[in-house]
């Protein structure tokens, strides 16, 4: 396929997710919604969960990801409210409910259109991603978690796109190497979306009394905020005694 005819065909399908998301949260409860809050922001005040990210960050956790009974509630709303949905948008919400969350590595540009990408929890799996906004901004190389479902000729993906951290990555790499589930409380997009949340949010009134304990504690008394074992100042190294060895952190 060219250029035009991948974009032709994608360009609906955009379109179409988007009525069906809307559709699917008129029907999402409010017990789904708080459930989402608890995961993903639980500290953050009205103003950060009325922010349009944040919003579509927890519609994703409320919509996508189970209930303590292992239910979705996008898959409620298709069982009681798909009549909502003409034909063709029935049918694209029914490839929607296969949609998954991970970790996935840019390797390079389409030939046609969009980008080649690496599922990292899963043996690195290429899959074609037709994403217009993505292919212009993401960086070869760049580690990135969303979620995408198979849109037909190529994949499409809903959701905000966050970046994980070196730990977060870590983690999950280690994990799935040796076949655990993730050592997430909650489930690996809650956990990425409530990182990216707390690293872009303002200091909260509970940093800032912390900030000024110590800014107090360290102009009334420096020699306080010293560390047992740091090296001071005008005194030399100690050395352990022969066949004595280093204490190491416990992790």
């Amino acid at each position: 396929m060219t250029r035009a005819e991948v974009l032709a065909q994608y360009r609906p399908i955009r379109a179409g997710i988007r009525r069906v998301l809307s559709e699917a949260m008129k029907a999402c409860g409010r017990a789904d919604l708080n459930r989402a809050i608890k995961q993903v922001a639980p500290w953050a005040e009205a103003e950060v969960l009325e922010d349009e990210v944040t919003a579509e960050m927890l519609a994703d956790v409320a919509l996508f990801e189970p209930n303590q009974r292992g239910r979705r509630a996008f898959d409620r709303f298709l069982a009681e409210k798909g009549e909502r949905l003409t034909g063709v948008e029935r049918a694209l919400a029914e490839r929607m409910v296969g949609a998954w969350f991970s970790v996935f590595r840019v390797a390079e540009r389409h030939e046609a259109a969009g980008l080649w990408l690496e599922d990292l929890l899963a043996g690195q799996r290429r899959v074609w991603l037709v994403d217009e906004a993505l292919e212009v901004s993401a960086s070869e190389d760049a580690v990135i978690g969303l979620r995408l479902f198979d849109a037909g000729p190529f994949h499409a993906g809903f959701g905000i796109i966050v970046a994980p951290d070196a730990e977060t990555l870590d983690f999950c790499l280690a994990a799935m190497e040796h076949g655990e589930p993730l050592p997430f409380r909650h489930s690996l997009a809650a956990t990425l979306y409530g990182d990216q949340l707390r690293a872009d949010a303002p200091p909260g009134p509970a940093d800032l009394t912390l900030l000024e304990l110590l800014t107090d504690l360290l102009v009334s008394s420096p020699a306080a905020l010293t560390m047992p074992g740091t090296k001071k100042a005008g005194r030399p190294p100690s050395s352990n005694p022969p066949n004595t060895p280093h204490p190491r952190k416990k992790r």
